[in-house]
């Protein structure tokens, strides 16, 4: 009897001793027998045919499954990955909420089938969808250590089907930088004491990130210095029901209070940390003492985080210098 399937490339019939035979044939390509017998749905079966597709060995592919027991689903090994040390130690709270979200859009989409049949196509044309490709390069970025994972921790797929591929992410300047008048409006607005100029000046004294800001607290002052780790011991900031904010609750509560302070949508919490990169630039900080209160790991990010600052006063200082050494009349220079 002939069985229905949908698979691209696979020629099946029943040979004399009523076996159910398939071949996978594909012009300019030699044929490669699949297995006898097989279940068209199964890990064994979807090894083998995939391993075909990559003009691989089959048999190597099929051994490999076998002796682990078969692949499983795609659900199945998410939730294995979800639940593992290589998931649960490598990255913070907030990177590890992200990909859990795409991994299980994944597995609400395609859980059912075999993991082996999660191919590179599939990848491709699942980040073809994403709506911009800043979406596209995080879904890959989620897929991405999953497929490895399975490949090299606990061998269920053969070979990594995102191998290769990359999104490269659109150079952007980001949130716009706040500036000495918005940071003067904010100011005025917020006394000292409430929980807004709190936010403001916690953001902008330390050059913190939106989640390290509403983790501070004064257990991380030791001997004079500010001593925190990223996202823990939220104590300082907390919301009105006296709870610790989230980032994503942090960012709404803060873009209202700029509202009421009239300052336009722009204005956003990463927009202050940038601020405090363009004041420090402004005041001749160095490249390299940005990156220590920033806490930045390349010369690039920091140039990133300071282009807004003051150009013409910048200009108007180095020509003051050059004077200075020189005996002669300054000329302001601005490019």
């Amino acid at each position: 009897m002939h069985v229905a399937f949908k698979m691209r490339y696979i020629h099946h019939w029943t040979d004399h001793l009523g076996r159910q035979r398939y071949r996978f044939r594909r012009r300019g390509f030699p044929g490669v027998e699949l297995p006898v017998d097989g279940d068209p749905n199964s890990p064994e079966f979807q090894a083998a045919y995939h391993a075909a597709l990559r003009g691989e060995k089959t048999d190597a592919a099929v051994a490999a499954i076998t002796a682990r027991g078969g692949s499983g689903s795609v659900k199945d090994a998410i939730e294995q990955y979800l639940n593992s040390t290589t998931f649960n130690d490598d990255y913070s709270p907030s990177t590890k909420a992200l990909r859990r979200s795409i991994l299980n859009s994944v597995s609400r989409l395609v859980g059912n089938l075999p993991l082996a049949r999660m191919d590179r196509n599939y990848i491709e044309r699942w980040l073809e969808t994403a709506p911009t490709k800043g979406v596209k390069r995080t879904r890959l970025l989620a897929i991405k250590p999953f497929t490895k994972w399975a490949v090299e921790s606990v061998h269920l797929i053969v070979s990594d089907p995102t191998e290769g591929i990359k999104v490269k992410a659109k150079e952007s300047d980001g949130h716009p930088t706040w500036t000495d008048e918005q940071i003067a409006q904010f100011r005025a607005h917020y006394p000292m004491s409430s929980k807004p100029r709190l936010a403001l000046e916690l953001l902008l004294a330390v050059g913190a990130r939106r989640g390290d800001g509403i983790s501070l607290g004064r257990q991380h002052v030791r001997d004079g210095w500010l001593i925190f780790t990223q996202e823990k011991n939220r104590r300082l900031l907390t919301n009105e029901w006296g709870r610790p904010f989230n980032k994503k609750s942090f960012n709404t509560w803060f873009r209202k209070c700029c509202d009421e302070a009239g300052l336009p949508k722009s204005c956003v919490p990463h927009g202050v940390r940038k601020g405090k990169g363009r004041v420090m630039a402004e005041n001749e900080c160095t490249a390299h003492e940005i990156m220590a209160v920033l806490g930045h790991s390349s010369l690039k990010e920091a140039e990133r985080y300071t282009r807004a600052f003051d150009r013409k006063k910048a200009a108007a200082r180095a020509q003051a210098k050059v004077a200075a050494a020189s005996n002669v009349v300054p000329l302001a220079i601005v490019r």
